[in-house]
């Protein structure tokens, strides 16, 4: 702890999950003579195997050694959610050594929207792992038909992917925003391996990503417009708009991406294939 200001808020930020968990919630009988409804300094301190006096010390915000290993252990005595535990490490200024599994589930509805919308849409997982999309978005990417230990992964496509590149006559520009998204990702994220494990493998197969990559390029989550070049969409000016997507915890766990025409060249050519696809779907029904 560094300042008296990280000291004091941590003070508070202990004793409130402490004071609002049931003996109950964590397997503690209540017993006859307890006085506070929450639960004590030494139920904490027998919870995550830590010494009643070390514990007293650490929620009183003196100057003592904490390991990761104990903070973990800590906050898992507290039942702090995801978000509360990574805010304990940041104010104890610790990294996690232990990484907890976000399974994290796109919401339903989420998918009904991509069907609905008349343009290409899709949604990429913190790491740009494709969740979903539309099919307007299959015709434009066309997903699946590279392969690879990073198949789905849309950083990866867009440098080795060849057919991914031809989408973007201005890659540099493109490829830069997307690295600026997908470093703030990584900021945010800093516990997920998967962006360790994916940087160094573009590190490997791309000299290009490695230029890139060494700019420190950040970009904000808002919209861009972008060309774009298809053999059957032709040339094609897009509004790309990027939504979060949190979970219960508030903590951004995906991205949307809705585009929209530019231009009224590219508004006709998103109509025509979207009545291309009605046509497809309608014809098996008709059969």
């Amino acid at each position: 702890m560094r300042t008296s200001q990280q000291r004091t808020e941590l003070k508070a930020f202990l004793r409130a999950p402490r004071a609002a968990l049931v003996p109950e919630a964590v397997g503690l009988p209540r017993g006859p003579r307890r006085l506070t409804p929450g639960l004590r300094r030494e139920e904490v301190a027998a919870l995550a195997q830590v010494g009643v006096s070390w514990y007293t010390w650490l929620e009183q915000g003196r100057a003592i050694n904490v390991s990761a290993a104990a903070l973990t252990r800590i906050a898992r005595a507290l039942a702090l959610s995801p978000t509360d535990e990574a805010y304990l490490f940041a104010l104890m200024g610790l990294t996690r050594t232990d990484v907890p599994e976000h399974h994290f589930s796109l919401p339903p509805v989420m998918r009904e929207v991509l069907d609905l919308y008349q343009a290409p849409a899709f949604v990429l997982d913190t790491v740009f792992n494709l969740l979903a999309w539309n099919r307007m978005a299959e015709c434009l990417y066309d997903f699946g038909e590279f392969g690879g230990p990073f198949a789905d992964n849309h950083l990866w496509n867009a440098f080795m992917n060849p057919a991914r590149r031809r989408l973007y006559p201005d890659f540099e520009n493109g490829a830069l925003n997307l690295l600026g998204m997908f470093r703030m990702n990584q900021a945010a994220h800093p516990e997920d391996p998967r962006f360790h494990q994916l940087i160094e493998a573009l590190n490997v197969a791309s000299a290009e990503f490695v230029a890139l990559w060494q700019r420190c390029h950040t970009a904000p989550l808002s919209a861009i417009t972008v060309p774009f070049f298809h053999p059957e969409f032709g040339d094609l000016s897009i509004h790309s708009m990027r939504l979060p997507i949190r979970d219960g915890d508030h903590v951004d766990r995906a991205t949307a991406f809705f585009f929209a025409p530019a231009n009224a060249e590219t508004a006709a050519s998103f109509a025509r294939v979207a009545r291309r696809l009605a046509a497809q779907q309608a014809a098996p029904a008709q059969a």
